[in-house]
């Protein structure tokens, strides 16, 4: 059989077809893309630190209490009668020997008139008697019993003018008349309270002290004590309990503070600033300190590129921050990222600019403004990654032709 053009050209294209199936794609397979690796990379974390500087400072005790008066008393009513007139109202500023209330003395006066004459009768017998003794017109027995009757006129004009005193209630001393039981005509009995004084000259701040801190007391010390206002007092303890509270294990404590012009008030919140031994202390952010494993409070620092932990004790607080004692002087404490490290981390510390100012700094704090076109403002992480392009060098060169 004889092969015709067409059939040759089929079988030769079905070969080549063969050929090429069997002999598989000659490509080199694709290599996976990696990314560049910036051969430079510090293999260390990096933490920011800030330098902190101790210095000797004056620690206080603080003791939270309230204001007292000195002395209060209450005024009782010494005998019986009607309230006849009122000379002191309610708040008022008493003297000692100042009169309050008075009451009706009815008969005493006429009382008081009969003792005194009474008195001046025995005077006179008396006399005659001790002459009549003396010339022995008579017995001594007599003279005896003149004297007697004499004692007795004495005792009875002193018991009229001790009842007609009492009609007239005074203040025992200077102080403030903080209420009146009494009123215009009502009737008094003996021993019924009249009014309450409080003597604020000087005046109390009463506290109580735990047991730890009792042995760094003593009778006599000065200290300060801060008022609900803001003032500052200048004062001594005059008193420090021996017996402790059985509930709360505290004792009381008494700072006295002189107040000539005896403005103040009974229970406005306050406290007491016992003054301690210098002790060398570094101002810090409370937020910088943290527990170790065991629960003791301290700070992370960086020395030689390495982490240690330092145990720290609180001295001293204020609204800025708190003065700690246990850091090494100076010490660069970890800000940022002392979460993420442990005492021992070999870390690069990266300096922080400004360092922490205490409470007492005069520096005056920057303040921030907000620019007023908000397309102009950036996110933190497109500052950070921008690199400027070849177009951004051009154009910088074309306006300063030093570049």
């Amino acid at each position: 059989m004889t092969l015709n053009r067409g059939h040759l050209i089929a079988l030769a294209a079905a070969a080549l077809l063969s050929i090429w199936m069997l002999s598989g794609p000659n490509q080199e397979p694709e290599q996976p893309i990696k990314a560049p690796v910036n051969q430079t990379e510090d293999p260390l974390f990096s933490v920011q630190v800030e330098q902190f500087t101790g210095q000797i400072i004056t620690p206080e005790l603080i003791i939270n209490g309230a204001t007292a008066p000195s002395r209060q008393v209450s005024v009782l009513a010494e005998t019986t009668g009607t309230v006849k007139a009122i000379h002191a109202q309610e708040g008022e500023l008493v003297k000692a020997g100042q009169v309050i209330i008075e009451l009706d003395p009815r008969d005493k006066p006429q009382q008081l008139q009969e003792a005194q004459a009474n008195l001046k009768q025995r005077k006179i017998e008396f006399e005659a008697s001790r002459s009549l003794v003396e010339r022995k017109l008579q017995q001594p027995t007599h003279l005896a019993e003149s004297e007697a009757r004499l004692a007795a006129a004495q005792a009875r004009l002193r018991a009229i003018e001790i009842e007609l005193a009492a009609t007239r209630v005074t203040a025992p001393f200077t102080g403030v008349l903080e209420s009146r039981q009494v009123e215009l005509g009502a009737y008094v009995r003996n021993g019924d309270p009249i009014a309450q004084i409080l003597d604020f000259n000087p005046f109390l701040i009463k506290g109580h002290v735990a047991e730890k801190d009792l042995l760094k007391l003593k009778v006599g010390h000065t200290a300060k004590g801060r008022t609900l206002d803001g003032q500052i007092h200048e004062g001594r303890i005059r008193y420090i309990s021996s017996q402790s509270n059985r509930l709360s294990r505290t004792f009381a404590v008494e700072l006295e503070i002189a107040n000539p012009n005896e403005h103040q008030a009974d229970g406005l919140t306050a406290d007491i600033r016992v003054p301690l031994p210098p002790v060398s202390a570094t101002f810090i952010s409370p937020a910088l300190l943290s527990l170790n494993e065991s629960g003791v409070l301290g700070a992370k620092y960086v020395s030689d590129n390495q982490v240690h932990f330092a145990p720290v004790q609180l001295v001293k607080t204020e609204p800025l921050g708190a003065w700690v004692s246990g850091l090494p002087n100076p010490a660069d404490v970890i800000v940022v990222g002392q979460s993420f490290v442990s005492p021992g981390d070999k870390v690069k510390p990266v300096y922080k600019a400004k360092p922490l100012q205490p409470e007492a700094a005069t520096a005056e704090t920057p303040t921030l403004e907000t620019p007023t076109d908000k397309s102009s403002v950036q996110a933190p992480d497109q500052i950070q990654s921008h690199t400027p392009d070849s177009a951004d060098l051009s154009s910088v060169s074309d306006k300063d032709p030093s570049l």
